[in-house]
């Protein structure tokens, strides 16, 4: 009975160390799971925050002029992008881009009358959804987006602060909702270079502000936009 015992014991012994030696000799690497959502995998996706500032000429000669330094653009959104080739992706993103454009004079008539303006807005809250076409340079390090966008104008307002002619008080605030004479719809043409996290953007808008009109103010914001991840 003894021998029988250990031959045995000794069985299950070899048992266990065939079997530590089988699992050292596993390849872990194949049980890694590799993420493919990220920076240099097929597909990425970030937020984003940008702020620039109008340029660009005038078309003909609006009602009035702006204040460059004052008149700016905020952009709050979210993109993604899948990798079609090592140096090529194709994108997308939707944002919020709010276009403040401070105005040199009114530009609605029952402000002209006023004794004095202190100052006047055009404010447009738009809601935009895009495509772009990105290049990769130097290690996937510096990104080119070349793309496209669609813009509605959720709510346009023109604001003005006036002191009146009568004399009554001091200055009022007026917010005009949704002036008949302002287009909503837009669109145009991004552009953006990125290295890293950070990015200089140009934007230009195709269609005009305002219906009907063969004036319109400057097309093109340029500025800054930082990716950030969660």
């Amino acid at each position: 009975m003894k021998p029988l015992f250990s031959i045995l014991i000794l069985f299950t012994f070899s048992l266990q160390c065939f079997s530590q030696k089988y699992l050292l000799e596993q390849d872990v690497n194949k049980d890694t799971i590799v993420p493919k959502v990220g920076p240099k995998r097929k597909f990425d996706i970030a937020n984003y925050t940008g702020f620039g500032w109008a340029a660009g000429p005038y078309t003909n000669s609006p009602t009035s002029k702006i204040q460059n330094l004052n008149s700016w653009q905020f952009r709050e959104g979210v993109w993604g992008r899948m990798k079609l080739a090592k140096w090529y992706a194709l994108g997308a993103y939707v944002e919020y881009a709010r276009d403040g454009y401070r105005m040199k004079s009114p530009i609605i008539s029952d402000t002209v009358n006023n004794l004095k303006t202190l100052w006047t807005k055009q404010v447009n809250n738009n809601a935009v959804i895009g495509i772009f076409n990105r290049f990769s340079m130097k290690n996937e390090k510096l990104f080119l987006d070349i793309g496209g966008y669609y813009a509605f104008d959720c709510l346009p307002r023109v604001i003005t602060k006036v002191k009146p002619a009568n004399g009554d008080y001091q200055y009022k605030r007026t917010v005009y909702n949704q002036p008949s004479f302002m287009n909503r719809i837009h669109y145009g043409i991004d552009l953006r270079f990125t290295y890293g996290l950070l990015g200089l953007y140009g934007r230009y808008r195709i269609t005009s502000l305002y219906k009907n009109q063969d004036y319109d103010l400057p097309k093109l914001m340029i500025g800054l936009v930082v990716d950030y991840r969660d």
